[in-house]
């Protein structure tokens, strides 16, 4: 099996107001986290923090999906 390369289509980056709501949230539920040593995601998170912004905001990509709703 092939694995996908990410490309910048697949980040979000917090540039409007809903984006920069939405990630901000994300983060304070503990959604988007670092990678772990090991390339895996914490417990519990859901998106990837792989860079900031100039304004020091996360820059995300999903990774995996909750099934809590």
């Amino acid at each position: 099996m092939r694995s996908k390369k990410p490309d910048k289509e697949d980040l979000i980056v917090p540039e409007t107001a809903e984006a920069i709501d939405f990630v901000k949230a994300l983060v304070a539920r503990g959604e988007a986290a670092k990678v772990n040593s090991d390339g895996s995601l914490p417990p519990g998170a859901t998106h990837e923090i792989v860079g900031l912004t100039k304004n020091g905001l996360p820059i995300l990509r999903r990774r995996r999906y909750s099934g809590i709703v």
